[in-house]
């Protein structure tokens, strides 16, 4: 399944010297096979390395999902993606380049090239180049980020469907960046196994029942590592970058210093308000929602007030995506097989 369950269980093969892996493979092989290979990043990692030699210990099936998360997917980002144990979706190919960028700034791997003009380069491979250049050269109606998406099936993920037309920063690829950034900035400070430092992070299965696992507030910790401000000012300097880059040179020829800074302060606005400001909203299709019985009749915004109903039952706090899903479930089969509403009441 596309659970980052069987990402963890790939990384502990990959990594394992007595299964006929080393530390570093999983990320020389992600850049092998298409990861970070923008204009940008290959500017501050180099051009990727030959495919390393992967273990004989990984399964076919497990080679053939790896090349299908890790190959490029320029038209459809959200094909690299995979279901995390707090319900997010994440894309892999931002979160393994800030994890490399993360391990070169602490030491692990070449150093890192300079950028000029100079540009932070975590959040170049992650996120800014992608949200300058979507924002630059996408429309005005709101199409340079998401949308959502849903999982066939949450239990055991196999295809994933984008909820709207597609922009170049689908939800999944938003929230694998801003993983990428706070898991490369932990590893700037001192190197860890990937598969010990993603199993910390997302958890396992459908996450811990006693507490949530730190994915669940990415949204937090990402907004506490870069503001709105230094996002604004990071999406202008990698625009700048791009005006030097031979291969998109005569693209950014006639954006100007005011152009850019207009584009990266709406960029980092529009960015900061869906994925740093709001909560993650869990869809329906992916909570395993029954039909609406009957026609629904659609809310029109503004509001005048909004309600957060708790639940009588389970008493104690859902702490894991599959628990809360369940418990969601257990709401609507009472309201509308017992009390014969259409759907959950409030």
């Amino acid at each position: 399944p596309r659970h980052m369950d069987s990402v963890l269980d790939i990384l502990d093969t990959l990594e394992s010297p007595t299964r006929g892996g080393s530390p570093g493979t999983a990320v020389a092989l992600g850049r092998a096979l298409g990861v970070c290979s923008t204009p940008v990043c290959l500017a501050l990692l180099g051009e990727p390395p030959e495919p390393p030699e992967t273990p004989s210990a990984l399964t076919p099936g497990q080679r053939q999902l790896l090349g299908d998360l890790l190959g490029p997917h320029p038209a459809a980002p959200e094909r690299g993606a995979v279901l995390a144990p707090d319900g997010s979706t994440v894309a892999l190919a931002p979160l393994l380049a800030g994890i490399e960028v993360g391990l070169r700034a602490g030491g692990f791997g070449p150093p890192l090239r300079t950028l000029e003009p100079p540009a932070e380069p975590l959040l170049a491979v992650t996120l800014t180049e992608a949200l300058g250049t979507s924002f630059l050269f996408g429309d005005n109606n709101g199409t340079a980020l998401g949308p959502d998406g849903c999982w066939d099936d949450a239990e055991n993920p196999q295809n994933y469907t984008l909820r709207g037309p597609p922009s170049p920063i689908p939800d999944s690829v938003a929230i694998g960046a801003m993983d990428g950034v706070v898991l490369g900035a932990r590893l700037a400070r001192g190197s860890l196994p990937l598969a010990e430092l993603l199993r910390g992070y997302y958890g396992s299965g459908n996450g811990s029942e006693r507490a949530r696992p730190p994915s669940s507030y990415r949204r937090r910790d990402f907004g506490a590592l870069v503001g709105q401000g230094r996002l604004e000012k990071e999406v202008a300097a990698v625009l700048g970058v791009l005006r030097e880059l031979p291969p998109t040179r005569e693209l950014l020829r006639d954006v100007g210093p005011r152009e850019a800074a207009a584009v990266a302060r709406r960029a980092a606005r529009e960015f900061g308000r869906r994925y740093v400001e709001c909560p993650a909203i869990v869809p329906r299709c992916l909570w395993g929602a029954r039909p609406y019985r009957g026609t629904p009749t659609l809310l029109r915004p503004p509001l005048g007030s909004v309600f957060l109903h708790h639940t009588l039952e389970p008493a104690r706090p859902c702490r894991s995506f599959g628990a809360c899903a369940r418990a969601v479930r257990d709401v609507q089969r009472f309201h509308q097989d017992t009390r014969g509403w259409d759907d959950i009441g409030y």
